[in-house]
């Protein structure tokens, strides 16, 4: 063990891994408990038991050792390449430093002298690193209240692990969260669009498609209150864009309309649409008109068969993406009226109409609810 050496990174000075070492100490220590049980063992008992007890001191030391140095690599990170993080958790940063002055000398010495019985048995080493890895603790302790706060204030941050948020938190530019906002958004949003001012103008999905807020949101003040403004701007303006598509769809030619119109809305809008036809054919029939579900049926397969000609044109891939979806609808919306048709669902109040999901836009509240059975749910508005 005299000339058992720790490797050393030089760029830093911590220790490489300790693989073969612990190996060594493991069968080392094992031949030592066998030789002190030994009845043969006589004078050399106390020179045994001396090396068992270094030998289980090293053990110890490396096993605390690389949990510190863990740790110290992890919040060196952080407080020492981020002067915003070191502002705001000052009194975990001052800790921070001392605790980073004392291993750094336990780092030193041992470059010094790598031997690693001389490292390991070093007055007091095992205690010094036991009480460094407290402090280490405490700051970790500290750093993960400060991202809790963070993400308590804005609750999108819990989609983020705690070295993205905190690359986000250290970076004065809002144009950093970039790099993390299909996490924040949950992958429907590929980016923000930033003017040349850097307001947030509006987004871009992961597709490709993108619009314009109604109004630019500034990222002024801590990153989690302009993040929640981008998230309440984005939301108004889904609601302005779907009104004015479900306004709109009964004024344009339908195809013209969902060329136009931005996917998600053109998505609400015939759901909207769809669930005031049936519901009004219910209405006429209860006013005598016996083929009105089936005259429904015949138009919603006229409308299908619009969409197959959409399709089948020159179209841009946001666009076919949008067509297919719409298909999709509209085969499971024509499906239901055919189903009602042949069962002579004739009543809004009969249970194979109330099961199905129904959109509506509510005037009085002047927004979009949805049914089903006895659940009654809002639409969201995130931009998907």
């Amino acid at each position: 063990w005299k000339f058992k050496s720790f490797a050393i990174k030089a760029e830093n000075g911590v220790l490489k891994s300790a693989d073969n070492i612990k190996e060594d100490l493991e069968g080392d220590v094992m031949t030592l408990q066998a030789l002190s049980s030994n009845p043969h063992v006589g004078a050399a008992l106390k020179k045994v038991q001396k090396w068992l007890k270094q030998l289980n001191l090293v053990s110890d030391v490396i096993d605390v050792w690389f949990i510190v140095q863990r740790k110290w690599l992890y919040l060196e990170s952080i407080f020492g390449g981020s002067a915003d993080i070191r502002t705001t958790l000052q009194e975990a940063a001052k800790k921070f430093d001392q605790t980073h002055k004392r291993f750094k000398k336990i780092l030193d010495d041992t470059g010094k002298n790598p031997n690693v019985l001389l490292a390991c048995t070093a007055m007091g080493r095992l205690d010094d690193l036991k009480n460094i890895l407290k402090d280490l603790d405490t700051c970790q302790k500290n750093l993960s209240s400060y991202l809790e706060s963070k993400r308590m204030q804005c609750p999108r941050f819990y989609f983020l692990s705690d070295d993205e948020l905190l690359h986000i938190l250290g970076n004065s530019d809002p144009e950093a969260v970039q790099k993390h906002i299909s996490n924040i958004f949950m992958h429907n949003i590929k980016e923000l669009k930033f003017s040349k001012g850097k307001a947030v103008i509006g987004m871009k999905s992961e597709e490709g498609e993108e619009y314009d807020f109604q109004a630019p949101s500034k990222p002024d003040g801590p990153v989690e209150e302009w993040m929640n403004k981008v998230e309440d701007e984005m939301k108004r303006t889904i609601k302005v864009l779907t009104k004015e598509a479900i306004y709109y769809y009964a004024k344009d030619e339908r195809t013209p309309w969902i060329l136009k119109t931005l996917g998600q809305c053109t998505l609400a809008a015939c759901q909207i649409w769809w669930t005031y036809s049936v519901e009004d054919v219910f209405l006429r029939v209860k006013g005598g008109d016996k083929y009105a579900m089936k005259n429904e049926s015949t138009k919603q397969s006229e409308e299908l068969n619009e969409l197959i000609d959409i399709i089948r044109g020159d179209l841009d891939s946001i666009t076919r993406s949008k067509v297919n979806t719409l298909i999709v609808i509209n085969v499971h919306g024509r499906d239901i009226v055919d189903g009602f048709v042949r069962d002579s669902i004739l009543d809004a109040r009969e249970f194979e109409w109330e099961s199905q999901l129904r959109f509506s836009w509510e005037k009085n509240i002047d927004d979009m609810k949805i049914r089903q059975c006895t659940g009654e749910f809002d639409y969201g508005y995130e931009y998907q």
